[in-house]
C-alpha cells in the first residue's frame, strides 16, 4: 500500500509569520516541473445520497458510551469494511464523487472547541470526529476508527488569500493531555482543502473549493500554520483566528454552544447552538465487523458506484473556481508591485521592484496555465467514466 501521507518532524509553534509573499512565489518555476508528478486526488464531496433508514443497536448500558462494535454495525449501511495492512479494518464510504475528500461536504462553525466541523452526511457525526482518515491508490479515502473525540481531525493553514485544512494521517498518534506524538507534521500538498477566505463560512462550502490542481501554488500563498492542541483532557481546534475570518467575510462570526445528544445522528445547527453525539467509544481488541469485503471486490463496486455519484455541474464548478484564484493572484502580485514602488524614493530601486515582480508574474502565468490542462486532463478522465466511454486503467494488486 502507498499512502501520500508523510510527516516531517518541525519544530514546535507556528511557523514564521510575516514572510514576503513574492519571495515564495520565485519558487514557482521550480513548481512548474513538477507539476506533471501531481497525484490525482478525488477532489470534492458530492451532496449525500438517501440512505435506508438504520435502526441502531443498543448503545451500551450509558447513553453516552457506545462499543466498539456499535460502530462497526452503525457504518456498515453507508460503506464497505475491508481489511488493510497496518490498520486493521478500516471503512470505505459508498455512493461519492470521483473527487471526493473529508472535511468538504459541510462547514466550519466557531464553538468553546475551537472550529468544528459540521457534516451534511448522517455518518459525518463519527468519522470526522473520531478516528483518521488515510487514502489508498486503488480504493480511494479510507477511514481508521478511533475513540477519541476532536472538533475535527485535521491541521490548518492560511495567508492573505487562503484558507486551507488537510487530514490528519492516521499514523500519527495523539497523547492525550499532550497532544501529537510528532512535534509538527506536514502533509503532501494533495491533501490540503482550500478555498479562498471570504468563502470560509459559507453553508456551501464544497462549491467554493479550488481543485486540487491549484495546492501546489496555492501554498505558496500561506505563511501560517496550526494543528490541534490539548488543553486538558480536551482537544481545542484552534485554526484561523475568528477575527480574521470575520475581517475577510465581512460577517459576524458568532460562538456556536455545542449541545450533546445521545441519538447518533447528522449534526444540526440551531439558532441555540449545534447539536452534536459525542459519546464515550469503549475499545475492544475483539470487536470487528460483521462483513469483511475483499479490498479488489470493492474497488469494483467503488467505480460504478461513484459514476452516478459525479455530477457534470461540480466540474464547471472547478473550473470557475480555478480561473477566479487564478485572476485573484495575479492582481495580489500587481498590487503588491504598486506598493513597493510607491514606497521607493529611488527611480532606480523602483524599477528593479518592478522587474523583480514581472519575472514572478511570469512565472505565475506559466504555472496557471499548467495548472488548466492539468484539470482539462482529469476531467475528460472523468467524463469518460461519466459517459460510459472506456477508461485505461492501471492494474495493482491491494495489498490487504
Amino acid at each position: 500500500m502507498q499512502l501520500i501521507f508523510k510527516e516531517r518532524i518541525l519544530r514546535k509553534g507556528e511557523a514564521m509569520k510575516n514572510k514576503r509573499i513574492w519571495l515564495r512565489i520565485g519558487g514557482l518555476g521550480l513548481l512548474a516541473l513538477m507539476v506533471s508528478c501531481v497525484i490525482y486526488i478525488p477532489y470534492e464531496e458530492g451532496p449525500a445520497r438517501k440512505q435506508e433508514p438504520y435502526n441502531p443497536p443498543e448503545v451500551g448500558e450509558r447513553p453516552h458510551q457506545v462499543k466498539l462494535s456499535f460502530v462497526f454495525d452503525y457504518l456498515s449501511p453507508y460503506g464497505y469494511w475491508i481489511y488493510l495492512s497496518p490498520y486493521g479494518h478500516v471503512w470505505v464510504p459508498r455512493q461519492v464523487s470521483f473527487r471526493w475528500r473529508p472535511y468538504t461536504y459541510g462547514r466550519w462553525v466557531w464553538t468553546d472547541y475551537g472550529w468544528l466541523w459540521v457534516s451534511n452526511y448522517e455518518w459525518g457525526w463519527l468519522t470526522f470526529h473520531y478516528g483518521r482518515w488515510g487514502w489508498h491508490e486503488r480504493i480511494g479515502w479510507f477511514w481508521v476508527p478511533g475513540t477519541v473525540w476532536a472538533p475535527a481531525w485535521v491541521i490548518w493553514t492560511w495567508g492573505e488569500l487562503y484558507i486551507g485544512w488537510a487530514p490528519i494521517p492516521p499514523d500519527v498518534e495523539w497523547v492525550p493531555g499532550v497532544g501529537f506524538s510528532v512535534w509538527r507534521l506536514e502533509p503532501l500538498p494533495q491533501t490540503w482543502v482550500f478555498v479562498e477566505g471570504r468563502y470560509f463560512t459559507t453553508d456551501y462550502l464544497d462549491r467554493y473549493l479550488l481543485p486540487v490542481e491549484r495546492n501546489r501554488t496555492v501554498l505558496n500563498f500561506v505563511v501560517n500554520k496550526r494543528s490541534l492542541a490539548a488543553k486538558g483532557a480536551t482537544i481545542y481546534n484552534e485554526g484561523v483566528a475568528p477575527e480574521l475570518i470575520q475581517k475577510w467575510t465581512k460577517l459576524e462570526i458568532r460562538k456556536y454552544e455545542i449541545k450533546p445528544t445521545w441519538r447518533p445522528t447528522r449534526e444540526v445547527i440551531t439558532p441555540s447552538g449545534v447539536t452534536v453525539h459525542m459519546p464515550e467509544i469503549i475499545k475492544d481488541e475483539l470487536a470487528k465487523p460483521k462483513e469483511i469485503v475483499d479490498p479488489e471486490k470493492v474497488h469494483e463496486q467503488l467505480s460504478r458506484e461513484r459514476i452516478p455519484a459525479t455530477r457534470w455541474q461540480e466540474l464547471e464548478l472547478e473550473r470557475r473556481a480555478l480561473e477566479r484564484s487564478q485572476r485573484e493572484e495575479e492582481s495580489y502580485l500587481q498590487r503588491k508591485m504598486e506598493e513597493e514602488k510607491n514606497q521607493a524614493l529611488d527611480p532606480k530601486v523602483k524599477q528593479e521592484v518592478e522587474s523583480r515582480y514581472q519575472i514572478q508574474l511570469e512565472q505565475l502565468k506559466k504555472q496557471h496555465q499548467e495548472e488548466k490542462s492539468e484539470l482539462t486532463r482529469r476531467q475528460e478522465e472523468e467524463k469518460k467514466k461519466i459517459s460510459g466511454e472506456p477508461v485505461r486503467k492501471k492494474k495493482e494488486k491491494i495489498n490487504s
